[in-house]
């Protein structure tokens, strides 16, 4: 990446901005992946709490506590970047 853009800057070629480009395309469906997708849920019965363990970026980790209360179900069609969810 950092010789795309040492070309694409010197003039080199103006195609070496492409794969600039295409990670543009893809930032919307990584970013709605990081979003809403959990790679782990516990429950905490004794606290009627479930924590959501969720990946960020550069390999982190967020843990979000919700009540069991305020859980609400979402339809996969509601949530963007349809095509992380059809290759599920």
């Amino acid at each position: 990446m950092l010789f795309s853009l040492g070309g694409f800057i010197s003039g080199y070629s103006n195609l070496l901005i492409l794969p600039f480009l295409y990670g543009a395309v893809q930032t919307p469906r990584k970013w709605a992946v990081f979003h809403y997708f959990t790679f782990h849920a516990e429950l905490l019965p004794h606290t009627e709490q479930v924590i959501f363990h969720k990946a960020s970026f550069f390999g982190g980790v967020r843990r979000i506590i919700v009540d069991i209360k305020n859980l609400e179900k979402v339809d996969a069609d509601l949530v963007p970047g349809k095509f992380y969810l059809n290759n599920l």
